[in-house]
């Protein structure tokens, strides 16, 4: 339970985090990025990158492709990561496709949830999936979902 330290479930330090979107921002259309990003705003759209933390305030409509997740708001969409840490604040509503799973008592998980070993769990960076694979997956969201804006907007 190495997860588990002194500061919490899903806590790290905040000279780790390499990027951070405000409570006071929403972003709409895709994400992709790379090292740590706090999300305490809004996000409507898929995610995808190495290390994520939503934070209490932050929300996200869409799916969620990454290696490690931190989850304290609330998520609607599909949430398929290899590492997954809902903490009691922590609301996720959809499918959920994790190798290695931790919840804390008071969060809420409504949907699906599967458990996959390495060779099983698709379209995490670093996995069997391909850039093309991704691509492909974003392309099909997009044609089941209503058309949106892409871009940034600051509320």
């Amino acid at each position: 339970m190495g997860f588990f330290n002194k500061q919490g479930i899903g806590e790290t330090k905040a000279e780790t985090i390499t990027s951070v979107i405000g409570a006071d921002m929403q972003l709409v259309g895709d994400i992709a990025f790379k090292g740590k990003l706090r999300l305490d705003g809004k996000a409507e759209g898929n995610i995808r990158g190495e290390y994520l933390i939503l934070g209490e305030t932050g929300t996200i409509t869409g799916d969620i492709v990454v290696n490690t997740f931190v989850c304290s708001g609330r998520v609607e969409g599909t949430v398929n990561v290899q590492k997954l840490y809902v903490v009691k604040s922590g609301f996720i509503e959809g499918k959920v496709e994790t190798m290695d799973l931790a919840v804390e008592s008071g969060a809420v998980l409504n949907g699906e949830i599967k458990s996959r070993s390495q060779q099983e769990l698709r379209l995490v960076p670093g996995s069997a999936s391909s850039e093309e694979d991704w691509e492909a997956r974003l392309k099909e969201s997009a044609s089941q979902t209503p058309a949106k804006k892409k871009g940034v907007v600051a509320k």
